[in-house]
């Protein structure tokens, strides 16, 4: 510690062989002061008091000091130092003083700007000649050499073999302390290891307790002595007792009833510290004492003690003290870890001082005793906590009955009964789901929509009408077999659909919301539906379109192909023929379609003759698009604005067959069944379309 500067100084001091004067104090420990703010300052951005940033002055020889007047200043051995002004950043101020305070020091005052580090006589402003700093540290510490092994090798364990650098360190200060110098005496009073190893007097029995000779067999002796003399407690709790005295002591002060009691909470920290096997068999044996005892005790105090016994986090530990204000805690929070037995007489204290908590403590013995809670105590806990605590009943059973009582929370939690429900209503059959549901809105619902499983055929079967009552929003997603689109179909459910029309299109279309699913079958029968009595072009054409089997493509469209409607007849050929299915289609409905063919056909001829012929060229039918940069699209080619005016002029021509005109494959399988030729198109269809000849 120090500067080590002014050689001029340090020349003459040694010529003349005089000591350093009393004015090196001065400079020696400002210029320390400095240096210990510097670097406080680099890691907080502030300065403080010499306190704070780790700076005391050598005292006198003796071990005195002289008083210091407050907390912004220290004493030394013949100079008091004081931060005068201590700057926060950006403001790097700082002013030091050293005053005099002996009868060769009273008048002298230095001062240290930490602008520039001098020293200064506050007296005169001038500035003080550098010290040798080390010279007189070696002259005013009579410790130095000891303080610097120990600032080394620490020096609080041993014993030490001969050799060893504590060795030299702790024979030092204990010769020196025989010798009556005051701070060695101060020091070696103040060092258990060094009056252990080096004694100047027979060691006693609390200094072998809690030192580094002794035995476990004496130090259970000196133990016991110490019980019978009464002062083991006081032993035990001095700083510095090492952990094989307080193994041998705390067993003692516990089975002799020092815990309940002031110092109980010292003791458990210590027994804790130490993993002390004992501290367990007396907080299970004194739980009832122990809660009487703490039940009282300030609220700090019951935390710390609760923390240091139980060993638990600062959650467990605050859900226990709400417990002693008669407020519910969390549920979470008392469920895992396990209670200790210590935990399990707070919560009976608890039970007797507040019993309107019963509901939350026969749900934590359900949870850590397997002891049932009644479902009336579930639901009385459901309506007391906060919300977000309903999210605890995650660690609790839950029956169809409590999730029930959870729902009926709903208009004071929506939102946390909607998130807890949504955990469960997957598992629960359908009649329980009726009834736990019952108390929620038609949006709560809805946000449980793909928990309710109606994508499952067999409990979109049983859940319909409940769906159908509650919110027909609920059909998103549902799985439709035949006995579902058969419930459809009735008037009480299709009516609430806009009727049976609109549930047929309904189904037939996926695009159409509410998205419901037929399976295989449910489309089968749902067709067959959809084709009684008179349907629409539109809706024949549809039906006849997909993917069927020739079988069930002829059972299905026999009786349209035969028809007395020639509509109806058009649209199941057209349907059938998209599909090459010429087993069938009967030559009067491949008559009606071609007749429907050319009349669009003339239409689309007479509508665009005043476009004129089309350009030559080859219209571009162009799919996706590219990755990365694209250049800049060429100017689109004639063919493509005719064409794009060719479709606005034809678009109001009538549709064909129930659809769209049939392709030219089409038209000539047709053609073929009616035994005529098939109908030509306008140039301006085939020059717009590729695929027409």
């Amino acid at each position: 510690m120090g500067i080590a500067t002014g050689w001029l100084w340090v020349v003459l001091a040694m010529a003349s062989g005089a000591q350093p004067g009393p004015s090196a104090e001065a400079v020696c420990e400002l210029s320390a002061l400095h240096t210990a703010e510097r670097a406080f300052f680099g890691e907080k951005d502030r300065h403080d008091i010499p306190a704070v940033v780790g700076f005391l002055p050598l005292p006198c020889t003796d071990g005195t000091r002289p008083p210091a007047p407050d907390a912004h200043s220290v004493g030394g051995c013949q100079f008091v130092f004081t931060v005068l002004e201590a700057g926060r950043a950006p403001d790097t101020t700082l002013k030091l003083e050293a005053r005099g305070v002996t009868p060769a020091t009273r008048n002298l005052r230095f001062l240290l700007d930490g602008r520039d580090g001098f020293v200064t006589r506050a007296d005169s402003n001038a500035r003080v000649a550098p010290v040798d700093c080390d010279a007189w540290r070696r002259a005013a510490d009579p410790l130095l050499r000891y303080h610097e092994l120990v600032g080394e090798y620490d020096c609080v364990t041993g014993p030490y073999a001969p050799t060893h650098p504590c060795t030299e360190a702790l024979t030092q200060l204990m010769n020196l302390a025989r010798k009556g110098v005051g701070v060695a005496r101060k020091e070696y009073d103040a060092h258990p290891t060094a009056r252990e190893l080096y004694p100047l007097s027979p060691p006693t029995p609390a200094m072998l307790l809690c030192g580094v000779t002794a035995s476990p067999q004496q130090r259970a002796q000196h133990a016991d002595l110490l019980l019978s003399q009464g002062s083991l407690l006081d032993v035990v709790l001095q700083p510095g007792c090492r952990d094989a005295g307080l193994r041998a002591g705390l067993p003692l002060l516990f089975r002799d009833g020092a815990c309940p009691g002031p110092h109980c909470l010292e003791l458990v920290r210590l027994a804790q510290r130490i993993r002390l096997p004992e501290l367990l068999d007396v907080l299970a044996g004194r739980a009832e004492s122990l809660v009487t005892w703490l039940w009282t005790q300030p609220t700090g105090l019951q935390h710390d003690f609760l923390r240091a016994a139980t060993d638990r986090d600062s959650n467990r530990v605050d859900a226990l003290l709400l417990l002693h204000q008669g407020t519910w805690p969390s549920l979470q929070a008392l469920t895992t870890p396990p209670l200790t037995p210590l935990e399990n007489a707070w919560l009976e204290r608890a039970h007797r001082e507040h019993p309107t908590l019963a509901p939350l403590l026969r749900l934590l013995r359900e949870q850590h005793q397997s002891h049932p809670a009644t479902d009336a105590d579930f639901e009385t806990w459901a309506q007391t906590v906060p919300c977000p605590q309903l999210h605890d009943a995650r660690d609790v059973a839950l029956s169809a009955t409590r999730l029930r009582a959870i729902a009926q929370t709903q208009s004071r939690c929506p939102g946390d009964v909607v998130s807890v429900l949504s955990r469960h209503v997957a598992k629960l059959s359908p009649r329980k789901l009726i009834d736990v549901l019952q108390p929620l809105t038609a949006a709560q619902l809805r946000m449980l929509r793909t928990e309710l499983g109606l994508d499952d055929p067999a409990r979109a079967e049983a859940l319909l009408d409940w769906v159908m009552e509650r919110d027909t929003g609920l059909l998103d997603g549902l799985t439709a077999t035949p006995a579902v689109v058969t419930k459809l179909l009735t008037p009480p459910h299709a009516n609430r659909l806009g009727g049976r029309e609109a549930v047929l299109d309904l189904l037939l279309d996926f695009q159409r919301s509410p998205r419901i699913t037929p399976t295989d079958e449910g489309m089968l029968h749902l067709m067959a539906e959809a084709l009684k009595g008179t349907p629409s072009a539109a809706r024949v054409r549809n039906i006849a379109e997909r993917n069927l089997s020739p079988e069930v493509r002829q059972r299905l469209l026999s009786s349209m192909l035969r028809a007395r409607d020639p509509l109806l007849q058009a649209a199941a050929a057209a349907g059938a023929a998209d599909w090459k299915a010429a087993d069938g289609i009967t030559a009067p409905a491949a008559r009606a379609c071609l007749a429907e063919a050319r009349v669009t056909l003339e239409c689309m001829a007479t509508r665009s003759r005043p476009l004129g012929p089309p350009p030559p060229g080859t219209r571009q039918f162009l799919f996706g698009c590219g990755t990365g940069p694209q250049p800049p699209p060429a100017p689109p080619p004639p063919i493509e604005a005719w064409c794009t005016r060719f479709e606005e002029h034809v678009a109001t021509c009538p549709t064909t067959c129930g659809g769209t005109l049939p392709g030219p494959s089409e038209l000539a399988l047709l053609a073929s069944i009616a035994g005529e030729p098939p109908p030509t198109a306008p140039d301006g269809l085939r020059a717009c379309s590729p695929d027409l000849p």
